[in-house]
Parts: structure tokens; C-alpha cells; sequence
């Protein structure tokens, strides 16, 4: 004869089968999903991901270097705790509207498809396309690297208070203090004038200088600006300004496109720049002091990267609302200066290195 079950049996048997569901809801791995604007290749988006990888490592969503560099490497990797997939829309390469729908279409048929807990969005094409999309959606979005105020692509209601499912960092830029940094090196520059791309992200740095030399706030004098595609106009008009103004605020220089429309490879566009102006210049990333530009006061991809995790750390562990977070911006990176094209200037660096916060000495536009 079957026995039946006491009540001490039946609360015992519901205790286990409770804690075991507990257990298996706290194992759960989180999934996360990455999209970044650009490529592989692009000099910002490797000091971002490094950023990205460095907080998760601390925070222990990766466990060890061997998973840093197989998300690197292969665009996913699963440890313990977190299941991360990273894609790409490369719209440096591909910036037309019709490209630019399609990877739209490709990425967010991806994200569907991996059901993340969060989605992270790495500067203005992919927050402008991929989070317009996920907008007041159950996603929670957290974006780094978009320049100027986040305010201009409808995602949050404002910086203090985002007001929906999206917040991040921003790009606040130190163009000012990258303009103090080269008076100080060269106190006889007045004047300046800017070199850009027409591009999502270089028109808002534009605007920005244009707003602060409009202040009086600026060491030197803004005379003129360049913000075109073309590569032709692109040199013509270095070449024609370096003769007239004493310094370049280079900003970004890779949506320019040939004659034939071919898109350039920006350490293309670079080397012809350091090749044939004899002008400093100021620019506001460390990328483009890699490259090979005399300064910045780096607005640092790596602390985006790492902040913007910080944030997602903070809504996937510890339950945080992204309608509450307020949107950030990292403090200022170190002064870099080019040592290369400083001596190539002839701009002696010995009596300024209390300027200085850190010296580089490669030039990734001139190796190739």
C-alpha cells in the first residue's frame, strides 16, 4: 500500500524544488549584446572595445585574458556569468542611406534573434539607428560615444533624467583645452581653421568649436573651416589655408571619398596630410594622435567604452532603471603629444614635458 506523504515531506520536497529555481534563475547567464558604428580596423573602435573589455574583466563578466581576446577575435564569447555577441555597420566604409538601412535590417534581425537582456550601442550611427529602433522597447540600451547632446536622437527626455530605456555616455570633447595645449607650445599661433569630413560625428565637433570661438572662449582665432567628402576639396583647401592660418584643429577625416567615389582609408587621408602640411594641429581623440597629429587633450574611447559598462553592469546586476541614470561624460584623458611630428615641425618638446602628460612615438599613418 502506497504511503502518502506527510506535511513535513510535502514542505520539504516545495523548499527544494524553490531553492533549486532560485539557484538555476541566479545562474542564468546574462546576454549582451554589442553594436558597434564602425569596423574592426578603426583606431576609435579598438580603444572602445578595450574599454569595454578591461570594466567587464573587473566586474568578472570575463573571467580571463584568453576571453577578452576571443571576443575580439571572433565577435562573441560565453563565460560563466555573461553570453556576448558583437556586430558591426561599419559606416565609415558604408555611409550611404541605402547601406546603412540594410545593416540597420541585418543587426536588429541579430538582435531578435539572441534575445538580450541588454544591448550596448557604440557612438552616433548605431545609437541613432539601432536605438531609435529599440526605443521604449523591454531592451534596456546603454550607448557610448556619441557626440554632442544624446538629445538630438529622441532616446532620452533629458541628461539628468533619460525617461525611457536608454542611457549612456557622451562625447562632451575638450577641443578648448586640445587649442590651450598647442598656445602653449607654440605661443605665436593666432589663428586656426578646422578640417573635417561631412559625417555624423564631425558636424557636431564643428558646431561645438564654432560655439566656443562665438564665446571668445578660445586661445586662438577660428577664421575659416573645411567639412566636405571629397577628397579633392579636402586638399585643396589644407593646402590652401596652411598658407594663411597657423594651425589645423583636425577632426575626423575618414568618410572622404576619391573622385570615383571610392571611399579613402583615413591613415591614407592621413599620410598625405602629414606629407605635405608643415602646420600644427590640434584634434580631440587619441586616435589621431596615433595617427600621427601633433596634440590632443584626448577625449579618451577607452574610458567611453568603460563607463558605458560601468552603466550596464549597474542595470543588469543590480537592477538599476535606465529612465533614472543620468547620462555621463568621462573627465578629460591625458595631454598627448606626437613626438614624430613634433620634430618633423620642428617643435622642441625637452623644456615642455611638464605640459605633457603623456609622449607618443608612432605614426600609424606614415608606416603604410
Amino acid at each position: 500500500m502506497k504511503q502518502k506523504m506527510s506535511r513535513f515531506g510535502w514542505c520539504a520536497l516545495f523548499l527544494i524544488m524553490a531553492c533549486g529555481a532560485v539557484a538555476a534563475a541566479e545562474t542564468k547567464k546574462k546576454r549582451v549584446f554589442i553594436v558597434s558604428s564602425y569596423n574592426k580596423a578603426y583606431i576609435w573602435s579598438q580603444s572602445t572595445q578595450k574599454g569595454v573589455s578591461a570594466a567587464m574583466l573587473k566586474l568578472g563578466y570575463l573571467e580571463t585574458e584568453q576571453q577578452v581576446k576571443q571576443l575580439q577575435r571572433n565577435d562573441q564569447v560565453e563565460s560563466s556569468k555573461v553570453v556576448i555577441k558583437k556586430d558591426w555597420m561599419d559606416t565609415k566604409r558604408k555611409d550611404s542611406r541605402a547601406e546603412m538601412a540594410i545593416s540597420t535590417s541585418r543587426i536588429l534581425a541579430a538582435i531578435r534573434a539572441f534575445g538580450p537582456d541588454l544591448v550596448m550601442l557604440g557612438d552616433d550611427n548605431a545609437a541613432k539607428h539601432i536605438g531609435g529602433q529599440l526605443l521604449d522597447s523591454k531592451i534596456p540600451v546603454v550607448f557610448w560615444g556619441i557626440n554632442g547632446l544624446p538629445l538630438k536622437y529622441g532616446l532620452v527626455d533629458s541628461m539628468d533624467a533619460p525617461g525611457r530605456n536608454v542611457t549612456g555616455v557622451w562625447q562632451s570633447g575638450y577641443h578648448k583645452e586640445s587649442l590651450d595645449l598647442l598656445k602653449r607650445l607654440i605661443p605665436n599661433a593666432k589663428t586656426f581653421a578646422i578640417l573635417a569630413c561631412d559625417s555624423e560625428s564631425s558636424r557636431p565637433n564643428v558646431k561645438m568649436i564654432e560655439q566656443l570661438a562665438e564665446r571668445g572662449s578660445l586661445p586662438l582665432k577660428l577664421v575659416d573651416k573645411v567639412l566636405t567628402n571629397s577628397l579633392d576639396e579636402f586638399k585643396s583647401r589644407a593646402l590652401a589655408l596652411s598658407k594663411t592660418v597657423d594651425a589645423f584643429f583636425v577632426l575626423n577625416h575618414d568618410t572622404l571619398r576619391d573622385a570615383k567615389g571610392n571611399h579613402v582609408d583615413m591613415l591614407e587621408v592621413g599620410r598625405w596630410y602629414l606629407n605635405n602640411i608643415r602646420i600644427p594641429e590640434a584634434s580631440h581623440e587619441d586616435q589621431f594622435v596615433l595617427e600621427g597629429m601633433l596634440l590632443t587633450a584626448n577625449d579618451s574611447g577607452y574610458n567611453q567604452g568603460y563607463m558605458a559598462f560601468e552603466m550596464a553592469y549597474g542595470i543588469l546586476e543590480k537592477g538599476l532603471s535606465p529612465a533614472r541614470m543620468a547620462v555621463r561624460t568621462p573627465e578629460r584623458g591625458p595631454y598627448l603629444v606626437n613626438r614624430n611630428r613634433a620634430k618633423a615641425l620642428g617643435i622642441p618638446l625637452d623644456d615642455a614635458m611638464y605640459l605633457i602628460d603623456e609622449v607618443v612615438d608612432q605614426s600609424l599613418a606614415l608606416r603604410r
